[in-house]
């Protein structure tokens, strides 16, 4: 804080440079909540956006149940649009925790459905 003469010239500088990082730390955050599944199970997918949702609250800037489950919904992909369905149309809401255990039997399913078209080939 060289060339700073009072304790609020060095407070209000040192405000200035944390709040631009934190800013860009939310940014960065928040583009990793938008990565699609890909190979990724579904276990770690759901670690991946609870980590950068747990993330984003500690930096000051949580996100809403709602928003939780979106980014969930948001990035599988298309084999798992019938569970999507079936969650957005739901007149009550569920909760992150109950969005995660239907992805987890979902997925179950689906592996097994492919195992079994494989064993028929």
């Amino acid at each position: 804080m060289v060339g700073l003469s009072s304790s609020h010239q060095i407070w209000s500088n040192l405000q200035i440079h944390y709040a631009s990082k934190t800013r860009a730390c939310i940014k960065k955050l928040r583009m990793l909540l938008c990565t699609p599944k890909r190979e990724r199970s579904i276990s770690v997918y759901l670690q991946d956006i609870k980590k950068s949702v747990d993330s984003l609250a500690a930096v000051g800037s949580p996100i809403s149940i709602e928003e939780h489950i979106e980014i969930i919904l948001d990035g599988l992909p298309e084999e798992y649009n019938a569970f999507i369905t079936s969650v957005t149309s739901r007149t009550d809401s569920y909760t992150v925790e109950e969005v995660e255990a239907l992805l987890l039997a979902q997925e179950e399913r689906l592996e097994r459905y492919l195992n079994n078209n494989d064993l028929l080939y």
